[in-house]
């Protein structure tokens, strides 16, 4: 244990690896660090910021011998708010980061292989990216009414006037909410980034200038228009969602005669975009909000069906034609063993697996790859300046 941990200085510390949370790995007297705002083998002094686990989590106070890949973090807030791990690193870099965690996690999974795994797919906009933000609000004495985010490790709130990764409609936005939300813990802000609608919830009393409370917003993915409402998950990257679904549909070589199943299918955004090239789709949602969204979305479209259920309560009795293609794009949780089997047992000639979570889309291709075998993995930056990265895996059935 070190003498007054919080906000001691340590100085002269080189970095190692990097860690799958962003940070760099180092060592003092013993002690584990996670360095963040860090670049192996940097010579930087450290602040210490608080002991998490076994670890002491620090940040860079100043670099002493600094890396070709280093450049200037553009938000005043950075390493402060927590959002972001990697605004101090040039965006080439940050790619070739992201490429190597998924080569790291993924190598020993079945049939995986370096050759298979494309370059990351990088976004044409690093900032002001993000069409959804989620605030807290400041209730104590002394901060009352502050809107900021919560820093993820002494939990303190960062009070900030614009986020450099959000879009410039939610900056401008939360420039007429300053101050005015005494009161309340929590609201979140979303917006049309290919239209000018958007919403604000909660309902906000005593505002004058902006309208709030709205139910749902409207945007337009690939010139298809999507109703998205309040409670409904959408990608927080509207260009990358766009490009996700370019590449789903790449990877499948329709011939037009194919029955699909898109499981946790959201507001039917892949069913809609894919339902000209194929037979028939079947989307599986459990989330109501989610699912009257897809009914509404694809209310002009005759071979979509819905089902609203966990995935994992379907069952092969539950669909009448024989499916050649199974879509599977759940939330960090990845997919639960009882959905794998059933998928398994409908023998789909190919599997496209969208996950945002490494770790648990190794635990399911372990599972999936003595079946089915790895065709081709494409990384996309969904969250630039972040550690996360998405996968598209395309997996074909063993003959």
């Amino acid at each position: 244990m070190l003498p007054s941990e919080e906000s001691l200085i340590i100085k002269n510390i080189s970095l190692n690896d990097y860690e799958e949370d962003g940070s760099c790995k180092a060592i003092f007297l013993g002690e584990n660090l996670k360095v963040f705002g860090g670049i192996p083998k940097e010579v930087v002094d450290i602040k210490i910021i608080t002991r998490f686990d076994d670890y002491l989590v620090c940040v860079v106070d100043k670099v002493l011998k600094p890396s070709e890949d280093r450049i200037k973090a553009k938000c005043q807030y950075y390493l402060s708010c927590t959002g972001c791990q990697f605004q101090h690193i040039k965006y080439e870099e940050q790619l070739f980061i992201k490429r190597k965690f998924v080569i790291d996690e993924l190598s020993n999974v079945k049939s995986f292989s370096e050759e298979k795994l494309d370059h990351v797919i990088g976004s044409n906009n690093q900032y002001g990216y993000r069409n959804h933000a989620r605030f807290s609000v400041s209730k104590s004495n002394k901060f009352k009414g502050n809107i900021g985010f919560i820093n993820r490790w002494n939990r303190k709130l960062i009070n900030i006037s614009k986020c450099e990764i959000m879009s410039t409609k939610i900056n401008s936005i939360l420039l007429k909410l300053e101050n005015k939300l005494s009161g309340y813990s929590q609201f979140s802000i979303r917006v049309g980034i290919n239209t000018d609608s958007y919403l604000i919830q909660p309902k906000i009393t005593d505002l004058e200038n902006i309208e709030t409370g709205q139910e749902y917003y409207h945007e337009k993915i690939n010139n298809i228009n999507q109703k998205i409402s309040s409670p409904s998950f959408f990608q927080v990257n509207t260009a990358q969602a766009e490009n996700l679904g370019k590449i789903v549909k790449k990877s499948l070589d329709l011939k037009g005669d194919e029955v699909v199943i898109d499981a946790f299918s959201g507001v039917g955004t892949f069913a809609v975009l894919l339902s000209k090239y194929v037979k028939k789709i079947y989307g599986i949602e459990s989330s109501y909000s989610s699912i009257n969204d897809a009914f509404y979305n694809s209310k002009s479209i005759k071979n979509i069906e819905f089902i609203h259920s966990e995935v994992e309560n379907i069952s092969t009795d539950s669909f009448k034609e024989n499916i050649d293609v199974v879509i599977l794009d759940p939330s960090r949780k990845g997919v639960h063993d009882t959905a794998l089997e059933w998928i398994k047992k409908l023998l789909p000639n190919q599997i496209i697996y969208v996950s945002c979570e490494l770790k648990t889309l190794k635990r399911d291709l372990n599972k999936l790859t003595n079946n089915y075998s790895i065709r081709k993995v494409i990384p996309v930056d969904m969250f630039p300046h972040t550690k996360h990265v998405e996968c598209i895996v395309s997996l074909n059935k063993i003959n």
